[in-house]
């Protein structure tokens, strides 16, 4: 690797490291995750089965899992090693992104590097140990893998477009048109073969737990009028440009300049065209849901690889124009990564808290604790983080609709016991008047943990 590539490599390692531990976004879809994982490890049982959402509509493959297991297992389950683990991944997407860069267009390979380091989806995806994000270095992967004609490539291309499916099936919309665009059965034998787990345990376990869920969940989801559809088309195309450009002016040159180079690609039919229309389409579905970032995802490595394709010309100036656009916005998006709220980011805090109330529970003894986040900047009272971490060091508290039938209750938190007992919440029916057991500061976060006994 040349000398100015490990410079920025080691830029991208350090945007990715910077305040992990206290900037990292980990809330209870990390810690459900962090507790399966751990599950796995301990029972030491294989499963498909992975994350259920909220509504309990639909399941996705546990290959997160088995990507994150090697590191929270060397970090011993700690809430930072997951995150760690999502570095190690998007390093590997800045590999592949910056390979990709050297084959398409090695003039600007150090453009396309530095873009990989600091775009802000890249980084963002990087410091998130969360189901869709890991997709990324699947899809790349297998863009990278299709360019090349073996037929071990081709198979492995598809099998990697597959298995991003497993993270979020939306990434079925571009491993359809890459099978499409290749013209390549290989490749779609490949696809097949990733997906063949998910219909052989559909089938184990009637009425079906993921084709069919997901086909449920896509009806109820979908907007079946097209013309609605086409209705959208120009805010689905501006959400991404705000995602991908970051602040609002750049967003608005970024995404004249890319409509301006997408039209000097359709009119002199460049080779880059098949990657414009793949990224296109696949930002379709965006028209199908409410609009969040992670739907964009499955669409981010083929607008990468469009922008970053060789031009002549106008082409070649205005795709290097938009490079500088992606870079500059995410310069300016990029601190807010490092800021986020304390509830949000803070493992000090998560860490913290869980120790104290483990170390209680065991030394006390107590038969039916409960926890409750009040009076504080957390908009989660349940606390299930707190829940999930102390299942990790096999300590059980009771669950959040089981107050009533709690005698001790810890609260973290930001305030003192007084404004604890004016909280109006309702975690507190039958603790607002009792003795309090204890105060334990979590050091260098300004949070504390309380007891509060029922009687």
């Amino acid at each position: 690797m040349k000398p100015k590539l490990l410079v920025i490599l080691g830029l991208a390692i350090l945007i990715r490291v910077a305040w992990l531990g206290t900037s990292s976004h980990f809330l209870s879809d990390e810690s459900r995750d962090l507790v399966n994982i751990h599950q796995i490890w301990v029972e030491k049982k294989l499963t498909l089965v992975g994350p259920i959402s909220d509504d309990r509509s639909h399941v996705f493959s546990s290959l997160t899992y088995y990507m994150l297991l090697p590191f929270a297992a060397l970090g011993n389950f700690d809430p930072l090693s997951t995150v760690l683990g999502a570095v190690f991944w998007g390093l590997i997407v800045w590999i592949l992104a910056v390979r990709l860069g050297w084959e398409q267009n090695r003039e600007k390979v150090l453009l396309t590097a530095l873009l990989a380091a600091v775009w802000f989806p890249l980084v963002q995806t990087s410091r998130w140990p969360w189901n869709p994000n890991l997709m990324l270095p699947w899809l790349f992967a297998g863009i990278w893998l299709s360019g090349y004609r073996k037929w071990q490539a081709r198979i492995l291309s598809g099998l990697c477009f597959g298995l991003a499916i497993h993270h979020h099936y939306l990434a079925a919309v571009p491993a359809v048109l890459m099978v499409i665009k290749n013209r390549d059965l290989l490749m779609a034998a490949g696809e097949i073969t990733a997906i063949i787990p998910f219909v052989i345990f559909d089938q184990l376990h009637p009425p079906g737990i993921f084709i069919s869920r997901m086909i449920d969940y896509n009806r109820s989801q979908m907007q079946t009028n097209p013309l609605d559809l086409i209705r959208r088309w120009p805010g689905i195309i501006n959400y991404f440009a705000n995602y991908i450009f970051g602040q609002k002016i750049i967003s608005v040159l970024g995404l004249i300049g890319t409509i301006l180079l997408a039209g000097w690609d359709i009119g002199k039919k460049t080779p880059a065209r098949s990657w414009l229309i793949i990224w296109m389409v696949t930002l379709l579905p965006l028209g199908l849901y409410s609009r969040q970032f992670h739907y964009l995802l499955p669409a981010l490595p083929f607008f990468f690889i469009w922008l970053v394709s060789k031009r002549t010309n106008f082409g070649s100036r205005l795709a290097k124009y938009l490079l500088i656009f992606l870079l500059a916005g995410s310069l300016t998006e990029l601190p807010g990564l490092w800021r986020l709220p304390d509830w949000e980011g803070n493992l000090k805090i998560l860490r913290g808290a869980t120790d104290i109330m483990a170390e209680q529970i065991t030394a006390q003894k107590l038969i039916n604790p409960n926890l409750a986040v009040l009076a504080s900047p957390d908009i989660y009272p349940a606390g299930k983080k707190y829940r999930d971490l102390l299942l990790v060091k096999n300590i059980r508290v009771k669950m959040y609709e089981e107050y009533g039938l709690s005698d001790n209750l810890f609260v973290v938190t930001k305030s003192d016991v007084e404004t604890i007992r004016k909280d109006p919440a309702a975690e507190l029916l039958y603790f607002r008047n009792g003795p309090i057991a204890g105060q334990w500061p979590i050091q260098d976060t300004g949070w504390k943990v309380i007891q509060i006994n029922r009687y």
